[in-house]
């Protein structure tokens, strides 16, 4: 009996093409010397990092991407290197916080300098000896989270922001309406003062205007001169 399409058949299988399965995974890959020149690259490295496999095999790591030199605070490359020298002195993998490392664009796209963020971890590939021979470079492009906390950041302190702006102007409003209801009060007493002095200023005239019609009324000279 054949053994053709039999899934416990013993045909022999092919040896993969390992380079061509390395270049093909779906993640950031890059496999380094000991001198941290680019052995191999997966093709998902050279998209985020607008690069080709023939421009940067054999060359080292950091002549590729030096730190941004706009950016006087950059510390990117100091700190993988750090990284890589410490996986080679302890043939152990080392995992990096989220690392700014800006790169650079192709000269046909201007060549500036663009800003990413990356999440790095390093491992060892060791000889029979147990040294070093070969670490793997992984990283994951984390830019867009990490602007998205940025921006969230941003949000929760302009909100802030205008809480406290909020917070001051109600405060305002309720010390200028307490202003107002005082300077009110002010004018209504003001103005019972004013009218108790016109009733009083009323009451006097009338008793100067009375006074004289009486005085008339009573005196008896008075009434012989005008039957006069």
């Amino acid at each position: 009996m054949s053994g053709e399409g039999d899934p416990s058949g013993t045909a022999p299988v092919r040896t993969p093409d390992f380079r061509a399965l390395f270049e093909s995974v779906p993640g950031l890959y890059v496999v380094l010397t000991r001198d941290f020149r680019i052995a191999a690259v997966s093709d998902a490295y050279l998209q985020a990092t607008m690069t080709r496999r023939e421009d940067i095999l054999g060359r080292g790591l950091f002549d590729l991407f030096p730190d941004n030199p706009d950016d006087p605070h950059a510390t990117g490359a100091r700190n993988l290197r750090a990284s890589l020298h410490r996986v080679l002195a302890s043939s152990e993998p080392d995992a990096m916080a989220a690392q700014k490392y800006d790169i650079r664009r192709p000269e046909g796209e201007g060549g500036a300098f663009e800003e990413r963020f990356w999440s790095p971890v390093n491992s060892p590939v060791c000889g029979p000896d147990g040294g070093v021979v070969y670490i793997i470079h992984r990283v994951e492009d984390v830019t867009e989270f990490v602007r998205l906390k940025q921006r969230a950041v941003e949000q929760d302190m302009l909100t802030n922001e205008l809480r406290i702006q909020g917070e001051h102007l109600e405060a305002e409003v309720f010390r200028r309406a307490q202003e107002i209801q005082e300077a009110n009060r002010h004018l209504r007493e003001a103005k019972e003062r004013i009218t108790q002095q016109n009733d009083e200023v009323a009451r006097l005239l009338a008793g100067t205007w009375a006074a004289p019609a009486a005085w008339q009324g009573d005196d008896p000279a008075a009434e012989a001169v005008h039957e006069v």
